[in-house]
């Protein structure tokens, strides 16, 4: 099981709506990490992050500085390891963002949509108060795919981008498991990626 742990620590900011932050990292089942790219593209409204490449896996911890010189050519790194590119990064990014603060009355996991999708689906989920989320996606045997979320978050409605560009085509399972002092909810659905 991976996860995401860290936040953001520091910007590179291009413009008023652009910037790029580094911070936080991803660690593999196998306890090796990889560092997590961020950006906005509107003031910091929504955030994207950047999925883990597993063949580039590297025991790169969290990066320490960031700076681009405009959207797609930048450094980022941490003592003597790091990343230079040319293309804005280098696997798809997707975001997770809250599109309402309103407290809603129930825990609810939404169905995707588009369903069939390809590649990229939007997942939609409100929670009832301040909770530790779990959003995972699983293949039709069971085997995880990736953590889509685990953090706290304050109540409110939420979505996140899943990407199957690099999936075969099939059915997709996500389930979210919700945590606070009170409250325990957990729910699953089925979606179909379609090549």
């Amino acid at each position: 099981m991976g996860y995401i742990s860290g936040g953001m620590y520091h910007f590179s900011v291009l413009n008023k709506d652009t910037i790029w932050g580094v911070g936080g990292s991803y660690q593999f089942p196998n306890l090796r990490t990889r560092a997590i790219l961020y950006r906005t593209t509107n003031s910091g409204l929504n955030w994207y992050f950047q999925i883990p490449d597993t063949n580039l896996i590297k025991n790169q911890g969290y990066y320490g500085y960031i700076q681009f010189t405009n959207k797609l050519i930048g450094w980022a790194y941490v003592s003597l390891k790091g990343i230079h590119t040319v293309i804005g990064g280098d696997t798809t990014f997707l975001s997770v963002h809250q599109i309402s603060s309103e407290v809603p009355k129930e825990f609810i996991l939404f169905q995707n949509y588009p369903n069939p999708f390809n590649p990229i689906t939007n997942i939609r989920y409100q929670i009832t108060n301040n909770s530790s989320v779990i959003l995972k996606v699983y293949d039709l045997l069971g085997k995880e795919i990736i953590v889509l979320v685990n953090q706290k978050q304050s109540a409110g409605t939420y979505e996140v981008d899943f990407s199957g560009k690099d999936l075969s085509s099939g059915i997709y399972f996500y389930r979210i498991e919700v945590k606070s002092a009170n409250n325990y909810f957990t729910d699953t659905k089925k979606m179909v990626l379609v090549k």
